[in-house]
């Protein structure tokens, strides 16, 4: 039945990632330029949480040159899918490898998700992991998903439905091939 499929589309959360994605740069990136530029002398420590893992490193760049989510890189196309799904009443997820505070000042600032899941400081919540996170949460298929890099090729295997948002050739060819 038609109407079986646009009830089943309206409950599919729809998922999308931050950095390349909702916007056209890196939060990690642009928190260690932003480092550099007010707080060079914090630059040894940067590099001693990197060396703790990634996630560490996001965390550290969070909490000390917080990104200022009003002059980010939004990417118009993007915000429509969001806008478009929310006006189909479905549930909008930013799910993101960057730390959880940056998700959550992002998702403040654009009030369009109704939740913000980042890395934890312990975690990257990249590729595989992310994968296995949204499966858990709403099952195989259970969701569509926003993406533009391939760590997200796990994240698009276990989605219903895939958005590729500006990939690179490889990216684009890596998809194809399945």
């Amino acid at each position: 039945m038609a109407t079986d499929s646009i009830d089943a589309d309206a409950k599919r959360p729809l998922c999308v990632d931050l950095d390349g994605t909702l916007i056209a740069t890196d939060t990690m990136a642009e928190g260690f330029m932003g480092l550099l530029k007010s707080a060079p002398w914090k630059v040894p420590a940067a590099l001693a949480a990197l060396r703790n893992g990634r996630p560490k490193l996001k965390r550290y760049l969070a909490e000390n040159v917080p990104v200022d989510a009003a002059t980010l890189p939004y990417r118009p196309e993007v915000l429509d899918a969001i806008g478009e799904a929310r006006g189909a009443g479905r549930r909008v997820l930013l799910v993101t490898a960057s730390d959880q505070g940056t998700a959550d000042r992002v998702a403040e600032h654009l009030g369009l998700f109704d939740e913000a899941i980042g890395s934890d400081g312990q975690n990257n919540l990249k590729a595989q992991r992310k994968a296995d996170y949204l499966r858990g949460r709403f099952g195989a298929g259970g969701f569509e998903y926003l993406g533009d890099s391939s760590a997200d090729l796990p994240v698009w295997h276990a989605a219903e439905e895939a958005t590729m948002v500006c990939p690179s050739p490889g990216t684009q060819r890596a998809a194809e091939q399945g």
